[in-house]
């Protein structure tokens, strides 16, 4: 009986992704903030500090091997092919903010994210992060015929472009859980952590800490060990929780993305990480909220409509 289960299971994920429409809010929500994050940088830094000075390659931009396939590589190590690359690259994650032919822009979205961490001297977690969503987007929007990802699909995906969205958004998932099982194993693993001081030391912590008006604000509570053992206990708490929520039902995923977005929030404003604050926050609106589930055309006149449901579980 057991092994016939098991034996289903493949069966089952098939039906299910069949009737899955992946292209809902949550799809274009987490397009949008996944480009805000790398235009967040692109447009507000300069190329020094984009590329900090290393010890090979001019203006810092990695160009051995692979690296030589990025966007800033192919325009040039010069001032006007940096312009070129910068503009070329805040050109195409402003049309996929905007939401327009998903199809076209999701393989120039993950080349510009793929550009920007391999030319980088030390890419960081948020650029990381970017990359894998953009390309696991690809599968998700390759099938997707609207003109703009804000309005309501209007025809089903053909079967295999169902199948590859529902793949991608599993694979999605497990990035998330990937990234926060491993902050909490990698937080258990430091006694300043295990101890409940660790806050204390990431809030003076000259290069990534609080600014100093919030440490102001904050030090009479900082002198508090409880205090801070609570915050720094509560922090590996979240994580564990969104792990356990990401693979929870339907509604479940919903606290989830509230509870991420909170967390993601609070080291945004806190300790200035926009770029990987708003990827997080992304996937999980792509994550979290439920998928729609496709029934049969039918017409209307000349046009056409598509019957969906909320998925539930």
């Amino acid at each position: 009986m057991t092994m016939t289960r098991f034996g289903d299971v493949p069966a089952r994920l098939g039906r299910i992704a069949l009737r899955t429409e992946p292209r809902g809010p949550g799809l274009a929500v987490g397009r949008f903030l996944l480009a805000l994050a790398q235009l967040s940088t692109l447009a507000f830094s300069p190329d020094a500090v984009l590329f900090s000075p290393v010890l090979s390659p001019p203006d810092g931009v990695r160009c051995d091997g692979m690296r030589s396939l990025s966007l800033w590589c192919l325009t040039g190590g010069s001032s006007h092919g940096m312009i070129i690359s910068r503009i070329m690259t805040i050109g195409v994650l402003l049309a996929v903010m905007s939401g327009y032919r998903p199809r076209f822009l999701c393989v120039p979205h993950w080349y510009v994210a793929f550009s920007s961490v391999v030319a980088v001297p030390v890419p960081n977690g948020g650029e990381r992060a970017l990359m894998l969503a953009s390309m696991l987007l690809i599968p998700m929007c390759l099938g997707d015929d609207r003109r703009w990802q804000w309005t309501r699909p209007r025809t089903p995906l053909p079967p295999v472009w169902r199948g590859a969205a529902f793949a991608a958004r599993y694979a999605l998932r497990l990035q998330l859980s990937v990234i926060y099982l491993g902050a909490v194993v990698s937080k258990l693993s430091d006694p300043l952590w295990r101890q409940g001081s660790a806050m204390f030391v990431i809030v003076n912590y000259p290069q990534a800490g609080f600014s100093a008006s919030v440490r102001d604000l904050l030090e009479p509570v900082l002198r508090t060990y409880w205090v801070v053992a609570a915050v720094s206990w509560s922090v590996i708490g979240a994580q564990l929780v969104l792990v356990v929520l990401l693979w929870s039902g339907a509604r479940a995923r919903w606290w989830a993305l509230a509870l991420g977005s909170g967390f993601h929030v609070g080291i945004m404003f806190l300790m200035s990480l926009a770029v990987f604050g708003l990827a997080m926050i992304g996937v999980l609106a792509i994550v979290c909220v439920p998928p729609r589930r496709v029934g049969e055309s039918v017409g209307i006149g000349n046009d056409q409509e598509v019957r969906t449901a909320t998925v539930r579980g």
